[in-house]
This record gives structure tokens, C-alpha cells and sequence, in this order.
């Protein structure tokens, strides 16, 4: 069983969507809408811009908790000082 090919959603220069076979990829393809010609380019694609809003999100993420563990636990060592002052 082969696995399905994989497709990428890219604008052409007219905004439309056009979808994009991953075997086409960095060809100049002409847009079926307004035969525009425009390079189907991976970093372009809606995906791939998906997946970088995503990777940034996580990072940001990631972040927060790990500013907010250091915050409780500098909380926690500030507290048990004073209270065995």
C-alpha cells in the first residue's frame, strides 16, 4: 500500500490557494484561477506557516512555565528563609 502524496496549499500572486502537490514543489507553476505563474515554494505554503505558528507558540509556552517554576521557587525559598529567621 502506498502512502497518499502529500500536498501543500500555496497563494499565488492573486492570493488564490492554490493546492500544490509536494512533488512539485520549487517549479514554476501557472495558477488555474488567473494563470498567474508563480514558484511553488515550501516556505510559502499555508502549512508550513502553520507549523512555524505552532513551533512559536510552543516555545513561548515552554517559556512561561519555565519562568513561573523559577517565580514559585524563588517564592518558596524567599518564604522558608523567613520562617527560619
Amino acid at each position: 500500500m502506498t502512502s497518499p502524496v502529500k500536498h501543500y496549499r500555496i497563494s499565488c500572486p492573486s492570493d488564490h490557494i492554490v493546492t500544490v502537490p509536494a512533488t512539485l514543489l520549487d517549479e514554476e507553476l501557472i495558477c488555474p484561477q488567473c494563470n498567474s505563474r508563480f514558484l511553488a515554494d515550501l516556505k510559502a505554503s499555508v502549512e508550513y506557516t502553520d507549523d512555524q505558528t505552532e513551533r512559536a507558540a510552543y516555545q513561548w509556552l515552554v517559556t512561561a512555565i519555565g519562568t513561573v517554576a523559577v517565580l514559585v521557587t524563588a517564592g518558596v525559598i524567599a518564604l522558608v528563609s523567613q520562617l527560619f529567621r
